[in-house]
């Protein structure tokens, strides 16, 4: 009996069957190696160029932020310089309520400005009372005022379109309780 049938009745095989396996093996490694490296690779570029477009994105983000701001800046700054005017004007003052009025004037040019950009005031007193846009401050008892109902505004509120940048404070209505025990 030869030694190849020996190994092949005993479970191994030839030398060179063994070693074109290890070979092909070895091959497929390579080739499998060689694939994830390419794979790691293209995933490095995308990961760079997805933290380049995030600088990007920040970027032009900061830009367009500083456009708008831009914006608001140039309508503000004649109201800026009129009320230097109005703070020197008022060390002579001899007119209090002219002064008042050009207060008044620089006033309600900012708030134009400030409505320019889509700011406007939360209407308050005579409303119902509204969770989204009022705070409560203090509560009174007033029969003849609807229940929940804003009698006084302690201080206004407002919105950016259709965002609450800051919710007004209130006083609202309540009505008095009836006492059980008397009749009236």
């Amino acid at each position: 009996m030869s030694t190849d049938r020996q190994k092949e009745k005993t479970g191994e095989a030839p030398k060179e069957e063994t070693h074109a396996e290890v070979e092909e093996l070895h091959q497929e490694l390579q080739e499998k190696t060689a694939l994830a490296d390419q794979y790691l690779s293209r995933l490095k570029y995308l990961q760079a160029e997805f933290e380049n477009y995030k600088k990007m994105v920040a970027r032009e983000r900061q830009l367009y932020q500083m456009c708008a701001t831009e914006g608001l800046i140039k309508r503000i700054l004649p109201i800026l310089d009129t009320l230097e005017a109005a703070f020197t004007s008022a060390k002579e003052c001899r007119d209090l309520p002219s002064f008042v009025k050009g207060i008044e004037l620089i006033y309600l040019d900012l708030i134009d400005a400030l409505s320019q950009e889509g700011l406007k005031p939360i209407k308050a007193v005579g409303e119902k009372f509204d969770p989204y846009k009022h705070e409560v401050t203090m509560t009174v008892l007033d029969p003849d005022a609807p229940e929940d109902t804003v009698v006084e505004e302690v201080e206004r509120g407002y919105m950016l379109g259709t965002k609450v940048l800051r919710s007004s404070k209130v006083v609202i209505a309540k009505r008095p309780e009836r006492n059980a025990g008397t009749t009236e």
